[in-house]
């Protein structure tokens, strides 16, 4: 009997283990098809967490930058200081805000905290250069993912609660749930690696835009002057360098430091072939637009990663795009997650109900996305940066959920094909933006 009961384990084991097997190959084979260099999966259900992992010396334990998602981490926290009883969904965020945030829009007044946290507060969706504290709609008309709305959002929390936001998630989320490698705050991550498209377009865009402005301005002047202080000649090299200056500053400063040390190979390339030219004019004045069209094509054509530097001047912990974890601690939030969803009691609950209606197959809820499937719902949120995309997807009518962070550029559309393998719904998990 022993034996048979022996035996029997051993075929269910080796079965089970076939299977993980198997799904390990079919998401190595799909990440070697997208492009990606790493990737740390969780998949959840029976209550049981299986961790993949793909990539140079990737573990559930290396940190990644999972950028929007850090907005679900500030929900959860806002939540909670609903359940204290030191906000309320619908108080009016004026009252909570630094002076440098209002401004002379009178509907400034009318957002409610409830409207930050699902997006229709109407504010800008972008914060990249500095933050946007134009209305757009009035509070509450209609859905438009921000992240000012989540700037706005981390204010309020850090004057309710007198902490920083770093404080906050650590007291309410980390230090509670036991995730001992989430911060907002600066520290080594695994390698971004990024498409040599996107970063041909990171470290060109400013440039382009200021050398050309600059090179306006000297002909401008020139002309006012009748050229007595100007020659096309010799400002070319003088807006050329400070072109690059200001464009080496945008790169460390606002968003992707990540392809500044590129951009300063790019930039050394130009310079050099500058020097080298200054002997035949014609050559001269065409080698700047000549290097980069040529280094742009082949951004465009070639198809290939490459790894880049993480950010070399560390940003200010900001909820928006700065939180970084493993796929061990997310599995946790996640895991909590499913915990609220199925409570009867606080505020977190309330995430996931409608709070305003985007299209026939999606809603938002309160710092969350609801998709509608024909066999149930699911809740979501995914972050992109420069080099990092991950995605979760949470599905309470089965009790699973799945977690895909990805070092790549092309990690999203990845981890959507790794939902729908593991949750066995053709799911989008995409809204307009």
């Amino acid at each position: 009997m022993k034996k048979i009961v022996l035996a029997f384990i051993i075929i269910v084991w080796v079965a089970l283990m076939g299977i993980s097997v198997h799904g390990a190959q079919a998401a190595e084979m799909m990440a070697k098809s997208y492009d990606i260099n790493g990737y740390s999966i969780a998949y959840y259900e029976n209550n049981k967490i299986v961790f993949q992992n793909y990539g140079d010396g990737i573990s559930e334990k290396s940190v990644f930058e999972l950028a929007s998602n850090g907005k679900v981490i500030s929900a959860y926290i806002a939540l909670k200081l609903v359940d204290e009883g030191k906000l309320n969904l619908e108080d009016k965020i004026a009252s909570f805000l630094d002076s440098s945030l209002i401004t002379d829009d009178e509907r400034i007044c009318d957002i409610t905290l409830k409207q930050l946290l699902c997006h229709t507060a109407g504010f800008s969706p972008s914060f990249e250069l500095g933050i946007d504290k134009k209305i757009y709609s009035d509070p509450g008309e209609k859905f438009c993912y921000s992240g000012v709305g989540y700037i706005y959002l981390q204010n309020v929390i850090e004057n309710v609660s007198g902490m920083t936001i770093e404080q906050a998630a650590q007291y309410y989320v980390f230090e509670p749930l036991g995730m001992n490698n989430s911060t907002f705050e600066h520290i080594k991550t695994v390698t971004p690696y990024m498409t040599l498209s996107s970063v041909v377009i990171y470290i060109f865009a400013v440039f382009i835009i200021v050398f050309i402005v600059l090179l306006l301005l000297t002909f401008i002047f020139g002309k006012l002057t009748k050229f007595r202080f100007f020659t096309y000649r010799s400002s070319l090299p003088v807006c050329f360098v400070m072109a690059g200056i200001v464009n080496t500053l945008f790169l460390m400063f606002v968003f992707v430091s990540k392809v500044v040390v590129i951009f300063l190979i790019c930039f050394a390339v130009i310079g050099v072939s500058l020097l080298l030219a200054r002997r035949n004019a014609k050559i001269f004045y065409a080698s700047i637009p000549i290097v980069i069209i040529f280094i742009m094509v082949l951004g465009f054509t070639i198809p290939v990663s490459i790894p880049v530097t993480n950010d070399i001047v560390a940003k200010t912990p900001n909820c928006a795009y700065t939180l970084k974890s493993t796929s061990e601690d997310m599995a946790i939030f996640c895991k909590e997650l499913l915990k609220q969803y199925d409570s009867d009691d606080g505020a977190v609950k309330d995430m996931f109900s409608d709070a305003v209606n985007i299209d026939p197959a999606n809603s938002w809820g309160l710092g969350i996305a609801i998709e509608y499937e024909s066999k149930g719902e699911t809740y979501w949120h995914s972050g992109i940066n420069p080099g990092f995309q991950s995605l979760f997807v949470l599905y309470p009518l089965q009790d699973k959920y799945v977690l895909v962070l990805t070092n790549s550029d092309n990690g999203l559309s990845f981890a959507k094909e790794i939902a729908k393998a593991f949750l066995e719904i053709d799911g989008c998990w995409d809204i307009k933006r």
